[in-house]
């Protein structure tokens, strides 16, 4: 039995699906559309709630930890950022292939043979302690979870009313963006017990739970049909090569520095003409792997362009905060309230957007989190080496639930786009919506990263510029740092070289947070010129519109 949409409950939807695919003389004639469901299905709940949250907890609880297991596996941080490389590498580029997989086997099928390959490999790398076989489970867990994300929408859409679509949209949606704080809040004790096996177990053990769910409540049938075609191969190919290396640059560059290390460059430019082939090949298709004159329609441009926007400065939580506690000396275990208020304003601002369904009244949901963007950079500019986790409760709340009513805007527009368009690029769109929002936040982190190392070094170099033994300051400093031990050790010279480290060290710590007080004020400029720019797009339509309805541009005026 093959797996359908929620939304595909009428024999127009299907027609339309099946449209889009080549092979319709072949392809089964379509069931009879089945009562629509007038109730909450628990079941599909249930299964949508597991779906996501194993999809968040894959992908998030080895990001989040990554220190720890550099550590279990003997790694450096360069190494241990492969990790982070190897799950984006083939997650990303197997959401190209879900349309024509869920016409031709159906979603649920790719599941099984995904999560059945991501078990074995999963076993495998329980048996060993090496860098490469957990990066080759990374990969593999990459490729299963990539049509999770879609199966969590679509369960989610069949559990409820076809009229509460657009609720079900945003609770899926929800769903996805939990694992993130939730993967800090539960990892620390199955490191300490199990240290990197701890993870795999959980990631395993929910891999199994949603095998097991996905095959026993199912999604509607859905007729099968010829979908992929003469050319697939070659297109996939140039797509994934091309995504392959410029995820390893983004994830490789700020460890490595982007200019320092000649086969960043090679990959970058060979990203690119991967890219550049593969547009070539498949822009006049007649059956292409996604249709990319709808992924460049001004709406979807558009949509792919506020997404990094706002997934960049987003990724001010990441980068800025946590990364700064972490400076600081904080780590997870220690940031737990912090993950939960992050988690709670997640939570928050998918409220505000399900409130905002009925009125419609969500279309300034994006000028209204870029505004709170704005407050929250504003207000973690000022850090010290005093500040401390709980000094980002409030902000951290804020920006976390911007987030979240940025995302609910999105999600919301592009679904009433596709709904528009027949829902034909249902599919398609999920798998831009998990895979965009993925590389938009890779992109943010990479870029954001780079931004604080080059601060850093920056004041660093501003700062011991005015480190001088004739400065009287320095000197008071200096001893002030060698009385302790000079208490404990007789040795005057050892005493003497423990203070300049101590001192070093003072600098390179306040030239950290002078760099990441930089960054709060760089997204703050940022959120005021995505905020003016999203003001023009807007009064530009409303011109467009108002031109195009008016008196004087009628036929009858003419």
């Amino acid at each position: 039995m093959r797996d359908n949409a929620a939304t595909a409950s009428t024999n127009a939807t299907t027609a339309a699906a099946t449209k889009a695919a080549p092979g319709v003389a072949a392809a089964p004639t379509a069931p009879a559309a089945p009562a629509e469901n007038t109730g909450i299905a628990w079941p599909y709940v249930l299964t949508s709630i597991l779906l996501g949250l194993t999809q968040g907890l894959g992908m998030n609880l080895v990001n989040s930890n990554l220190p720890g297991i550099q550590g279990s596996l003997g790694a450096t941080s360069a190494e241990a950022s492969w990790l982070v490389a190897a799950y984006f590498a083939t997650n990303i580029p197997a959401t190209l292939l879900l349309a024509k997989i869920r016409y031709q086997f159906g979603l649920r099928w790719f599941a099984d043979v995904t999560i059945g390959m991501y078990f074995i490999l999963g076993l495998t790398h329980l048996l060993t302690n090496h860098l490469g076989s957990a990066i080759a489970i990374r990969a593999a867990l990459g490729l299963a979870s990539a049509p999770i994300s879609s199966l969590t929408m679509l369960f989610m859409l069949q559990a409820l009313p076809q009229a509460k679509a657009l609720f079900a949209a945003i609770v899926a949606f929800g769903i996805l963006q939990m694992g993130s704080p939730l993967s800090r809040i539960i990892s620390e004790d199955l490191l300490i017990n199990d240290q990197w096996q701890g993870l795999t177990y959980l990631t395993i053990a929910l891999a199994l739970l949603s095998l097991a769910a996905i095959n026993i409540v199912r999604l509607r049938p859905m007729p099968t049909m010829q979908a992929f075609t003469r050319g697939d191969g070659m297109g996939f190919g140039l797509y994934a090569i091309g995504m392959a290396l410029l995820i390893i640059v983004l994830a490789q560059a700020s460890s490595h520095w982007w200019t320092a290390t000649p086969w960043i460059g090679v990959c970058l430019a060979t990203a690119f003409v991967c890219f550049g082939l593969y547009v070539y090949h498949e822009w006049n298709r007649p059956y292409p792997l996604i249709d990319l004159h709808w992924l460049t329609s001004p709406f979807m441009l558009r949509f792919i362009g506020a997404m990094f926007l706002f997934r960049t400065l987003q990724a001010q939580q990441t980068v800025g905060a946590v990364s700064f506690m972490n400076s600081l000396g904080f780590y997870n275990d220690q940031m737990h309230g912090l993950f939960m208020v992050i988690g709670a304003g997640t939570v928050f601002g998918f409220l505000l957007a399900l409130a905002a369904i009925p009125s419609k009244r969500y279309s300034f949901f994006g000028e209204i989190a870029l505004v709170v963007v704005f407050i929250v950079a504003l207000m973690d500019g000022h850090a010290t080496v005093l500040t401390r986790p709980d000094d980002l409760y409030v902000s951290q709340f804020l920006l976390a639930m911007a987030g979240s009513m940025f995302m609910a805007m999105a999600l919301l527009q592009g679904f009433m786009h596709v709904v528009a368009g027949g829902m034909k690029h249902l599919i398609s769109f999920i798998a831009v919506l998990t895979g965009g929002t993925s590389l938009a936040s890779l992109f943010g982190q990479s870029m954001l990263s780079t931004y604080v190392q080059d601060r850093t070094r920056v004041h660093y170099a501003h700062l011991a510029d005015g480190l001088s033994l004739s400065d009287p300051l320095v000197m008071q400093r200096l001893k002030q740092l060698q009385a302790t031990p000079s208490m404990l050790s007789p040795d005057h010279a050892t005493a003497s070289q423990q203070a300049a480290a101590s001192l070093t060290q003072q600098v390179t710590q306040q030239s950290v947070v002078m760099a990441y007080n930089d960054l709060s004020h760089a997204m703050a400029v940022l959120a005021a010129i995505g905020f003016f720019l999203f003001l023009a797009v807007k009064w530009y339509g409303w011109h467009r519109s108002a031109v195009s309805t008016s008196p004087a541009t009628s036929p009858r005026a003419v």
